[in-house]
């Protein structure tokens, strides 16, 4: 069996979306970024990239970038004072206590779980349970009604 590299437009994507990103928040080229992929929970709205420039602890711009027409639709200059880090997968699945199998995905919609694209969800799938854990604080909720979570866009 032969291994697949990325997948060519997913690559493209997420260059396109970083550049615009950048471009969007005026950050320089030599600021590193990590970028996460988000779905939509609700919607039929593509998804979005989420980008985080800055050192791991000291961020200084967020950006949430639509997957299909890399057009920014939120943006914030950050002081570069504090983290904005989203924890992995596996972290939330420790934390959700669903075990091995588990399903997880970065998502978001506007709910009362999470108000803002820069605070978005792990949807924790294992069998028929769904749990949700807030990717930047860590609250866990097993509905999207629960009024926890991240800020307002």
């Amino acid at each position: 069996m032969t291994e697949r590299g990325p997948d060519p437009d997913e690559t493209a994507a997420r260059e396109r979306a970083l550049a615009n990103a950048r471009a969007a928040l005026g950050v320089a080229a030599d600021v590193p970024a990590l970028i996460w992929p988000v779905v939509r929970i609700k919607s039929a709205a593509p998804g979005f990239f989420l980008v985080v420039f800055g050192a791991p602890q000291a961020a200084v711009g967020l950006a949430a970038v639509d997957r299909v027409s890399g057009e920014v639709l939120a943006k914030a200059q950050l002081p570069g004072q504090t983290p904005h880090q989203l924890m992995s997968a596996e972290e939330a699945i420790e934390r959700s206590g669903l075990g091995a199998g588990t399903h997880a995905m970065l998502a978001w919609d506007p709910v009362p779980a999470s108000r803002s694209p820069f605070y978005p969800l792990w949807q924790l799938r294992s069998g028929d349970k769904t749990m949700w854990i807030n990717s930047v604080t860590g609250a866990a909720c097993d509905t999207l009604d629960a009024p926890r979570g991240g800020g307002s866009a």
